[in-house]
């Protein structure tokens, strides 16, 4: 069984490229310009909520940039196909990406030295084609570090291990390490590209205090005329967690803007388009599937609620389709699994309390609530209601404003669903055969899995 969340890796991220499964080809070429077009030192940040995919995004962005730099892993043919008409641009000021995981080293109490092992392995020797001296001198700067606070480190165990022990806690010299960085930068860096851009990835599920001190080191150290920094994170989060240290009246959001100088929010992803790129048929007018959509475009559902969600979607229609004689061959007889189905399961991933009270037969009132952000749910509902109640307008439950008639629809039939008393009076208001316990698998309603 493999994770649930698709992984940035190479091969991801170079078919993401090729795809574009989440449309953000325009907005990774706006974003390429703006690299190379800003006069560092220069720092972005790429703001958007947990899951978004802003790792893609940024990994997307440095893998163009590395196909653009003839000293690195240069791919012109695959660079065209890519980011269009930028493609010449980027070759004419190539960049060094250089990719840091914050949250992977928040073990740490001082994050500088676990970056400079990020950019002595974005300058591995193989990699760059030509001199060695950057690389030298990148390894250079690290024992430089290293022994300023007082640590006898061999670069190759730094590394492969830098993720194992705490070697900056006494840490003394920052302006001493400032000026090797910067020597570095100016001797060094134009061999292999005219700017540098430092990619530091996943702030927001960072300790609150080692994400500080990222931004403090890097906005201290890295502020030389050819490097660009770009952050990723969820400035809400981030800064809802400062205030988790440093109390409820604390600014974060303000405190936050000192350390960069334009913010980017990412566009959010079309659930239809990345199901349909994930192997889901999204576009076939299947009822269940129309309203599936519906309530993920209404929770603006992430990269990583649509990648949790695709197996129930996958297996629940699967098992409708396989099963759609064995409830009849009416519209009303499938409006439980045609239609409420496909809100519970939405439902159960974005509110397990209301997921419980409906299995409990406690409350059912957060059902409707969000199955009317579905246009398809309510036309199929309407019609649904003028066929089982239609014939009494002028007696209740038909008799009222149009909302409470649905509301309390709803509500009979999940009574019907998920209770076991024929007496409940909400299973007798539904007063119509077609829609009986034999109108749907109860075990499925249950689990939100086909039975067996």
């Amino acid at each position: 069984m493999k994770r649930v969340d698709e992984e940035p890796t190479p091969k991801a991220i170079d078919n993401a490229l090729s795809q574009d499964p989440l449309h953000r080809k325009r907005e990774i070429e706006d974003f390429l310009k703006m690299l190379i077009t800003v006069e560092p030192p220069y720092t972005f940040v790429i703001d958007a909520p947990w899951g978004s995919g802003k790792t893609f995004f940024v990994k997307q962005v440095a893998r163009v940039l590395q196909m653009a730099n003839p000293t690195l892993d240069h791919d012109f043919e695959t660079l065209n196909a890519t980011p269009g008409e930028t493609a010449t641009e980027l070759s004419a000021t190539p960049c060094l990406p250089i990719y840091f995981n914050a949250w992977e080293d928040d073990h740490f109490d001082k994050p500088i030295l676990p970056i400079l092992a990020s950019i002595a392995n974005a300058v591995d020797e193989q990699s760059v084609k030509g001199g060695k001296d950057f690389g030298k001198g990148v390894i250079s700067v690290i024992e430089t570090a290293a022994s300023i606070i007082g640590y006898g480190v061999d670069i190759n165990d730094i590394i492969e291990n830098f993720s194992g022990t705490d070697f900056l806690e006494q840490y003394k010299a920052e302006k001493e390490l400032r000026s090797k960085i910067g020597e570095l930068i100016k001797n060094h860096l134009p061999n292999i590209a005219k700017r540098a851009v430092i990619f530091i990835d996943e702030l927001d599920r960072c300790r609150p205090e080692f994400a500080i001190k990222v931004l403090e080191q890097t906005k201290t150290l890295f502020q030389q005329e050819s490097i660009v920094v770009v952050y990723s994170t969820d400035i809400t989060q981030l800064a809802h967690s400062l205030q988790g240290v440093y109390g409820p009246r604390f600014e974060g959001r303000k405190y936050l803007e000192r350390f960069y100088d334009k913010r980017l929010e990412l566009n959010p992803i079309k659930p239809a388009d990345y199901l349909l790129y994930k192997g889901i048929n999204t576009m076939d007018g299947y009822t269940f599937m129309d309203i599936t959509v519906d309530l993920l475009s209404h929770k603006h559902a992430s990269l990583r609620a649509c990648n949790r969600l695709i197996d129930s979607i996958t297996s629940l229609s699967g098992y409708i389709t396989n099963h759609w004689e064995h409830f009849g061959d009416g519209r009303v007889q499938h409006f439980p699994d045609q239609g409420l189905l496909p809100v519970i399961n939405i439902l159960a991933y974005y509110d397990p309390l209301a997921w419980h009270e409906m299995k409990t037969s406690t409350d059912f009132g957060a059902v409707y609530e969000l199955a009317k952000h579905s246009n398809r749910f309510i036309q199929y509902l309407d019609e649904v209601i003028e066929s089982v109640w239609g014939a009494n307008k002028d007696e209740l439950p038909y008799k009222q404003d149009i909302e409470n008639r649905r509301k309390r629809f709803v509500e009979d039939l999940c009574a019907l669903i998920y209770g076991n008393d024929d007496r409940d009076p909400r299973v007798k208001e539904l007063g119509n055969c077609e829609l009986t316990r034999m109108s749907f698998n109860q075990q499925l309603y249950q689990r939100l899995t086909p039975p067996s």
